[in-house]
């Protein structure tokens, strides 16, 4: 057997655990199927699923997304991983007012979703039932699929892209093809994040089948991502598009797998799982006004390299320099764009962080650091603070 997984027993049981799964979830959110396309509005709307674990993080998410407003866009739906009555008395209304050029609503789980998705705290749960019931409620005719954690640097990117997904009559865009999990770029998939989709499209299918999957695709076992199967099974190649965004050009700054990465230590605390978004969790409550966030952050690792954020215990010990490298790159580029000062306290997190990895700090070591970054990183060692 070829793809994810090399062996069929392995695939077999992976297939039922996923079908187990599929079962629990299944009634969770529905939907009826949009009778006619004029039924929906023209224009797009947002679909932000909010992390109420890390409601720090929406802050720098909303302050980029202000000034990509273009014309077309209608609503932004905040959609909350838990109960109204959870998240943090005024949090929503201090976002509303932070964000008054967007057009803000929020939406939250039942007490039956919440309560299965607290009980297995899978992160492609979280994101599955957060989008499904932004769809549910959305009146326009596309969607923006947007990740909690990504910054989208460039003003104009998304008008952009918006206006390219109106020309190419297709029914999902993504800024690049899917090529994880027994998937080839070649296969043609847009991957979710970032992505643009049509809403009557998406609502002809129950909310069950946009969910993960195991399968056979084109000989190879596969792991269906959301959306993945009914765009590989219903969807003709000529009607998934792809627009990339480009981190090089400073258009979109994304740590990737942050939420997921928190979510898996919430379920397995200090065990020894993938990390390397979680270092840069103090740069979005910087963002958010947390002045103190990186000195914080700095005290809060241990001498054997666990970080305690939130009360959760993040064991660093999968953490190589070359997320570093990542980590300190993205970090640098986002607090450029926000026009913010070279910081002691950064450099001091990150020199910490690289002994924590062994290896010298050297300044930014990777592809993308321009002058402007590599020179904004020397005034921070040398203390040139905001």
């Amino acid at each position: 057997m070829t793809g994810k997984y090399s062996y069929w027993l392995s695939y077999w049981m992976h297939k039922l655990y996923r079908a187990a799964r599929r079962s629990q979830v299944s009634t969770l959110v529905s939907w009826d199927p949009i009778e006619a396309e004029h039924s929906l509005e023209p224009g797009c709307t947002v679909l932000l699923g909010m992390c109420s674990q890390l409601p720090a993080v929406i802050y720098a998410n909303l302050a980029c997304l202000q000034k990509c407003v273009w014309d077309d866009l209608k609503a932004v739906y905040i959609i909350v991983d838990c109960r109204e009555h959870d998240l943090k008395q005024g949090t929503e209304k201090a976002i509303v007012q932070a964000f008054p050029g967007l057009n803000i609503s929020f939406f939250y789980y039942s007490e039956q979703q919440y309560r299965q998705a607290d009980r297995l705290k899978l992160p492609y749960l979280y994101a599955w039932m957060s989008w499904c019931i932004g769809l549910k409620h959305t009146k326009t005719q596309t969607v923006l699929i947007h990740d909690y954690d990504a910054l989208v640097l460039s003003p104009a990117v998304l008008k952009r892209r918006y206006d390219e997904f109106q020309r190419q009559s297709a029914k999902v865009q993504g800024i690049e093809w899917y090529k994880n999990n027994g998937f080839d770029a070649d296969d043609r998939l847009a991957c979710t994040f970032e992505c643009f989709a049509d809403v009557e499209w998406l609502r002809r299918f129950r909310p069950i089948e946009l969910f993960n999957n195991v399968g056979v695709y084109r000989g190879r076992s596969v792991d269906y991502d959301i959306t993945l199967e009914v765009q590989a099974r219903y969807l003709e190649a000529s009607a998934r598009k792809i627009s990339p965004m480009s981190q090089a050009e400073s258009e979109l700054v994304h740590p990737s797998q942050m939420i997921h990465q928190y979510t898996m230590f919430r379920k397995f605390p200090g065990r020894s799982l993938p990390c390397y978004s979680m270092i840069l969790l103090p740069l979005f409550d910087y963002l958010a006004g947390k002045r103190a966030a990186f000195e914080n952050a700095k005290a809060a690792i241990s001498p054997d390299g666990v970080l305690i954020w939130n009360g959760v215990v993040i064991n660093l010990s999968q953490l190589e320099d070359h997320h570093l490298h990542w980590g300190l790159q993205q970090s640098v580029q986002t607090l450029v764009a926000f026009d913010v000062s070279p910081l002691r306290d950064f450099f001091d997190y990150y020199q910490v962080l690289y002994q924590v990895v062994g290896s010298p700090l050297n300044g930014i070591a990777h592809e993308y650091a321009t002058p402007v970054y590599k020179d904004w990183f020397a005034r921070a060692e040398q203390g040139c603070l905001s």
